[in-house]
Formats: structure tokens, sequence, C-alpha cells
């Protein structure tokens, strides 16, 4: 459970971090659109570090030997 709420303290973290880049994307977007935007964007961002999975990282040789 503990595991869980760290988890989404960070995710939040990082929402956060991400929120002036995200406001600031939106200037762009007509005025109707941009708060449905900004909850698909998060939304998004959610999902891909919720998603995101550590692949291993190549040892020396298999990286000289590619």
């Amino acid at each position: 459970m503990k595991n869980k709420q760290k988890i989404h303290n960070e995710v939040e973290l990082i929402i956060e971090k991400f929120g002036p880049k995200i406001k600031n994307s939106l200037k762009n977007t007509h005025f109707q659109e941009r708060e449905d935007l900004e909850q698909e964007i998060k939304l998004k961002i959610i999902e891909k570090l919720t998603d995101f999975k550590v692949k291993e990282v190549p040892s020396f040789w298999e990286i000289i030997n590619k």
C-alpha cells in the first residue's frame, strides 16, 4: 500500500513539474478546448508513467558486438 502511495505522490510531482509547460502549450488552443486538452495531456502522462518499464541495460560487450 505504501508503494502505491509513493508512486501516486511521484506522479503528482511530475504532473506539477510539467504544469507550466502544459499551460504554455495550451495558449495556442482555442479557449473552450483548453481545459479538456489539459486533462487529456495529464492523463496521457499518467498513463505513460504507470506503464513505464525499465529495460535491461546492455552490457559493455553487447554494445561493442553490435
